[in-house]
C-alpha cells in the first residue's frame, strides 16, 4: 500500500497545500487534473449501473478507507459489496460543484467533494446521501486508481450504506 506524508493528508482535508512540485510546469499539473476529473466523474458514471467489479475497479486492492468513524477493513468491504450491490435497484450519483481536484505530484491527486447520491433496494427503501468525500489517487495498474478514502455524512442523517 502507498503511503503519505502528513502534507497530502492535510492537503486532502483542506488544510494548506504543500508548495506545488517544480517539475510539474501549469500545463502538466492542469492535465493531470482533468485526467482525474475524468476518472472521478467515470466512477460515478459506473456507479449507476450497479455493475460492482466495473465500479472496484477504480480502487486500488490496498484501499484505505475511513468513513462512519471507523477505519474500514478494506478486504472486507471488498468481499460485502457485491451482496450489498445485489439488493441495489438504483444508484444514481453526481459530484456537486465545486468538486476540488489537488494534484501534488505526477503520481499523487486528492479529489474532495460532496457525492449526492440517491439510492434504492429490493426491500423498496430509497434514500439520499450527501457525503463529504476525499479521494487520495496515484498510478496503478495503467491508470489512475483510488488509493485512500474518506467518508462522511451529514450527522443525524443515517449513516452511510
Amino acid at each position: 500500500m502507498r503511503r503519505f506524508g502528513l502534507a497530502a493528508v492535510l492537503a486532502g482535508v483542506g488544510c494548506a497545500a504543500p508548495a506545488p512540485s517544480v517539475e510539474l510546469d501549469p500545463a502538466a499539473r492542469a492535465a493531470i487534473a482533468d485526467t482525474v476529473r475524468a476518472v472521478s466523474n467515470e466512477m460515478v458514471a459506473v456507479m449507476r449501473t450497479r455493475q460492482v467489479d466495473s465500479v472496484l475497479a477504480f480502487y486500488s486492492p490496498n484501499t484505505a478507507y475511513v468513513g462512519n468513524g471507523e477505519i474500514g477493513d478494506w478486504p472486507a468491504i471488498v468481499r460485502g459489496a457485491p451482496p450489498r450491490y445485489a439488493t441495489y435497484t438504483q444508484v444514481d450519483c453526481v459530484w456537486v460543484d465545486p468538486l476540488r481536484i489537488d494534484v501534488l505530484s505526477r503520481t499523487s491527486a486528492v479529489v474532495t467533494g460532496i457525492l449526492d447520491c440517491r439510492q434504492a433496494d429490493t426491500t423498496g427503501a430509497a434514500w439520499r446521501e450527501f457525503t463529504a468525500r476525499t479521494e487520495v489517487l496515484a498510478p496503478e495498474g495503467g491508470r489512475w486508481r483510488i488509493v485512500a478514502v474518506h467518508e462522511s455524512i451529514k450527522p443525524g442523517t443515517g449513516e452511510l450504506r
